[in-house]
């Protein structure tokens, strides 16, 4: 039977023993290789073990990496569930006493009545009106704040509407649009009468915007055929501030200009709202276009300036009102005017004129963009606003007082009023009720052991480094004659030159110092604590970095910005009119001169860069925001800074996600070792099962040889022993 033998029968050798023995032999030329393969697999698991422990350094990186992750404050509330308070990056401990008059809401508007929701939105017999020879009409729609935030560079996002389109298939396209400023929804009043109804992504009166490409091109438009939007060629804008009484309550047109008194300052006689128009050509012309806000009788009501404006611009067809949030708004054919077609440059402002230009109804102040002594009360740019034909729900401002003075914000959450500080409204305050009292205090201790566990995590790492990473002798005794003998055991990480840099990498930058804060650049920016030892963070005798916990939070409490600096990733500016907006992994530390050449050319350390807005994108990620597109000459200097907490955050992100990165790049030289180890193990193993085999078969050939020979010689015996007798 195939694998089985019967040894020695014949020859009388132990044949199974010695082809055993003689196999074994070989059998250790693999176990020699299988032992390589389990230190090379040990060797793998050992760094999957060192990147989990990289990672957990990652992860308490990361919770102090960002400005915003420095915000751990104590927020108290008397009345939590009518209002709370939040600190975000630049916030100050602070009191304050709220008032909330009215929540923020969403702007909710409908079409017209549509029959059924799975035919096709536009009739056989309006197809060529709405599509004529193109298969699709392009739909433009607003973006949402966060998708704003998040890109700056593009402020809609557009939808295709194609011949074949139902209701469904809209809403599904434009709630899968990404960064939409709506959402779509379908509402069924009845049989037959279907509507799409599109609400607001963020509250308040900005609402969002919707327009089709047959507006523009002569075509009818798709959005007024589903009755969304309003019939007629008018466009409308409102000021990016409201008019909000010194009560907390929204102007009207019956307001007078003395109700908009504030701590901060009081409109007296002599104070004028002016308008500024960009555009010195058409009627009226450029530049201010004054209003006195006093006359004989006293203050002026809204409506009695409103009125002298309407005045002032009857000539271009286009009128101004005020809306139910307080918020100025022109009408009329904003597209079609030298001004108005280019409503972010059109200011409108209250305050004190300075000496010189006189008050009248109105007055054009040309070539002169600095008119006002003092702000007053500034409305902010205006922004276009589509015209709906039916609305559900107005969005409307929040409105509330911070210690008696009025705010309007666009959000319950309103992050504008108070540097750093986060006000969150949740009710209106009710009759009788006393001032929702709120109070914001840095949480200094909090903070510092958020630091410590990151000191203890980085410790952690670089002890298993090191442990594996040295050789000891082990003595080893022998159970029965007792002899000791020493065995030299070497780390897995012994004599890897790539672990070795990455220790003194991590180690280089926990206990560097970063130059663009330290004041030996000419940064614009220096602070003590520049470096993790002058916080406390220091290294003892075993290596490890130990933290003086009462000096940290002395530093915290001494100069809180710096020690965030030293963290984060984080810039500043020698001008606040540039600043660092976005960057990304690669990005690189360092100053960044900038020059304004015109005509939206710019050099930025002496590389030019051209750019048709207000933000500059560099090669590594890097844009720069200015204020001003159009200025010249030296616009000063920005520096982006990488601190402790960022740097290891970016090293380790690199490290682990890019094609090349250190750990996918380690791990497969790793793994590809083992798979060479064991091709070879495999290749060995069939060499030695072949061996076995044929020694097996040579020593059965052997006893089969052998047993003929005996049978041969008791025939030959036999007939021999016939002959004798």
């Amino acid at each position: 039977m195939a694998g089985m033998s019967v040894g020695g029968l014949v020859s009388g050798l132990d044949t199974n023993s010695i082809i055993a023995q003689l196999t074994a032999l070989e059998q250790s030329k693999v176990n020699r290789e299988i032992a390589k393969k389990d230190n090379a697999q040990k060797t793998l698991d050992t760094f999957k073990e060192l990147q989990t422990r990289l990672g957990n350094l990652a992860v308490k990186a990361l919770s102090l990496s960002t400005p915003n992750s420095f915000n751990l404050f104590n927020a108290t509330s008397n009345y939590d569930d009518f209002a709370s308070i939040a600190g975000k990056e630049g916030a100050t401990a602070g009191q304050y006493e709220l008032v909330v008059k009215q929540l923020a809401t969403t702007q909710k508007v409908a079409s017209k009545k549509i029959d059924a929701v799975n035919t096709p939105l536009v009739a056989a017999s309006d197809i060529n009106a709405i599509f004529g020879s193109n298969e699709t009409v392009t739909i433009t729609l607003s973006k949402s704040a966060a998708a704003l935030k998040t890109d700056h560079t593009k402020e809609s996002v557009e939808i295709k509407i194609s011949k074949s389109d139902t209701l469904k298939d809209i809403v599904n396209k434009i709630n899968a649009a990404e960064g939409t400023g709506v959402k779509a929804s379908i509402m069924t009043m009845g049989d037959g009468d279907n509507r799409l109804v599109l609400t607001a992504v963020d509250t308040g009166t900005k609402g969002f915007s919707i327009s089709d490409n047959g507006l523009d091109n002569g075509q009818a438009s798709i959005l007024q055929y589903l009755g969304i939007l309003s019939a007629g060629s008018d466009q409308t804008a409102s000021s990016g501030n409201a008019l909000i009484t010194n009560k907390g309550e929204v102007a009207t047109g019956e307001s007078k200009f003395t109700d908009f008194n504030t701590a901060f300052t009081k409109i007296n006689s002599g104070d004028v709202v002016g308008i500024y128009l960009p555009n010195d050509t058409g009627t009226p012309g450029g530049g201010w276009i004054t209003f006195d806000l006093f006359d004989s009788s006293g203050s002026k009501t809204v409506d009695q300036v409103l009125g002298e404006i309407n005045t002032a611009l009857a000539s271009s067809g286009i009128t101004a009102s005020i809306n139910n949030d307080g918020e100025i708004v022109v009408s009329g054919n904003l597209k079609g005017d030298v001004n108005f077609k280019d409503l972010g440059n059109i200011k409108i402002q209250i305050g004190s004129l300075k000496s010189g230009p006189s008050v009248g109804n109105p007055i054009g102040v040309h070539n002169n963009d600095d008119i006002f002594s003092e702000v007053k009360k500034d409305l902010g740019g205006f922004s276009s606003r589509s015209s709906f034909e039916n609305v559900i729900n107005e969005g409307q401002n929040a409105i509330y007082t911070v210690d008696g003075m009025s705010v309007s914000s666009q959000s319950n959450s309103d992050d504008k009023t108070i540097s750093g500080t986060v006000f969150t409204l949740k009710k209106v305050s009710t009759a009788g009720m006393e001032p929702i009292k709120v109070s914001l205090t840095p949480n200094m201790d909090g903070l510092a052991g958020k630091i410590s566990e990151f000191i203890e995590e980085f410790n952690a790492l670089i002890k298993f480094i090191d442990e594996n990473s040295k050789a000891s002798v082990k003595e080893e005794e022998d159970k029965v004659t007792g002899k000791k003998t020493s065995k030299r055991e070497v780390g897995v990480f012994s004599g890897d030159s790539n672990i070795s840099s990455l220790r003194d990498n991590l180690r280089r930058m926990v206990t560097g110092t970063i130059d663009q804060i330290s004041g030996v650049l000419d940064s614009g920016y220096s602070t003590n604590y520049s470096s993790a030892a002058r916080l406390g963070i220091i290294t003892q005798k075993d290596g490890s970095l130990g933290v003086d916990r009462e000096a940290l939070v002395k530093a915290l409490n001494s100069d809180f910005e710096g020690v965030r600096k030293l963290f984060t990733a984080n810039s500043f500016s020698s001008n606040s009119d540039i600043k660092i907006g976005n960057f990304n992994k690669y990005s690189t530390t360092g100053i960044y001169n900038v020059e304004g050449l015109g005509g939206g050319a710019f050099k930025v350390n002496g590389e030019e860069i051209f750019s048709s807005s207000n933000i500059l994108t560099l090669a590594n990620g890097i844009s720069i925001e200015l204020s001003d597109p159009n200025a010249i000459g030296d616009l000063g200097k920005v520096t982006f800074v990488r601190g402790i907490a960022s740097m290891i955050t970016n090293f380790v992100d690199n490290a682990k996600s890019t094609v090349d990165g250190y750990f996918k790049a380690s791990e497969k030289t790793y793994q590809n070792r083992i798979d060479t180890i064991q091709k070879r193990i495999d290749e060995l193993q069939i060499r030695v099962d072949n061996y076995s085999a044929r020694i097996t078969r040579q020593f059965s050939a052997l006893e089969r040889s052998m047993g003929n020979l005996q049978s041969q010689t008791a025939n030959m015996m036999a007939a021999l022993g016939g002959l004798s007798r």
